[in-house]
């Protein structure tokens, strides 16, 4: 997947209760993440058989959005620097806009769809493990334990899923919608949009993308802060 696509940036939103009973080492919780791993314009050829047509700009977004629900185990009791374990089980949606620009060009193509979008998701499970680092081994007037700062890493695996290749977006050109058989330039499956011509009439599909299918695999490695309640 990671010679597919950019590395994911998001913002994650965490939930954590400690057990009691269990010297507060044990935690359950859930999590919140939105994040994107791309956001490309493109100069895309979009001409017809007959050589009409023109060249504009593409503008690829592909995000993520994750919910997970989160088990925690700290190693320590206590302390200002507590290293813990954790697991993850959650839902990953993966979804792609893509939106092809109407330049204004009286031989052009004019968009019949001017957004397309994609979206799959799947089931994943994470393992890993971090530590928590409180706030007043920096700064010595913070009360201890109210402000910690997190610092984790841990492996992703989820079933398969439909995503945009970001990473090596190449130039297409015009495909038949009778013909189903389409060249791509990479592994991936096309996807094609549907344009119509202006003078003629005629509608053309145009290969903006291509499409590929692989099993959720990624290293997430984060770096936040928590506070008490």
């Amino acid at each position: 997947m990671g010679d597919n696509i950019r590395p994911v940036h998001s913002l994650n939103i965490s939930f954590l209760s400690s057990i009691k009973g269990l010297c507060n080492r044990l935690m359950v919780g859930a999590e919140m993440g939105l994040g994107n791993y791309a956001y490309v314009t493109k100069e895309q050829d979009l001409r017809f058989s007959d050589g009409s047509g023109i060249r504009t700009d593409v503008i690829y977004s592909s995000n993520v959005f994750n919910a997970a629900l989160v088990i925690r185990t700290n190693l320590l009791s206590k302390g200002k620097a507590i290293p813990y374990i954790n697991a993850k089980g959650g839902l990953s949606h993966f979804f792609s806009n893509i939106l092809v620009e109407d330049p204004e060009d009286p031989s052009s193509c004019q968009a019949l769809e001017r957004k397309n979008i994609i979206k799959d998701n799947t089931f994943f499970a994470a393992y890993g493990g971090g530590i928590q680092l409180d706030m007043s081994l920096f700064a010595k007037k913070e009360k201890p334990g109210k402000y910690m700062i997190d610092i984790g890493i841990n492996k992703i695996k989820g079933g398969r899923l439909n995503y945009i290749n970001t990473k090596d977006i190449q130039s297409h050109v015009h495909t038949d919608p009778n013909n189903p058989t389409t060249a791509t330039s990479g592994k991936g499956e096309p996807l094609n949009i549907q344009f119509i011509n202006i003078t003629t009439r005629t509608i053309h599909e145009h290969q903006v993308a291509e499409l590929y299918n692989s099993p959720l695999r990624m290293l997430d490695i984060r770096i936040g802060m928590l506070f008490t309640l």
